[in-house]
């Protein structure tokens, strides 16, 4: 918390690139997941309506980008 109030008060380029490029990776990473959800969403209507081979695969595929979408909120928010 001090480290946000003292760049907060004395910013200098590097604090304030470093900030705005962690706010947007935050951004980006929670965006991903939702969109990740819609689409899992969606195959999920889908192999309902339209019977196919590959629906297993189709669900996994969709499933794993949720999984991928909470690596990235989390390497966003712990590791930059």
């Amino acid at each position: 918390m001090d480290y946000l109030i003292n760049l907060l008060t004395n910013p200098t380029g590097e604090d304030f690139f470093l900030l705005f490029f962690k706010a947007f990776a935050v951004l980006f990473s929670v965006s991903y997941l939702v969109y990740a959800i819609v689409i899992t969403r969606q195959t999920q209507l889908m192999n309902e309506t339209f019977t196919t081979r590959n629906a297993g695969l189709l669900f996994a595929v969709s499933f794993f980008q949720i999984i991928f979408g909470i690596i990235l909120i989390s390497v966003s928010l712990f590791l930059i």
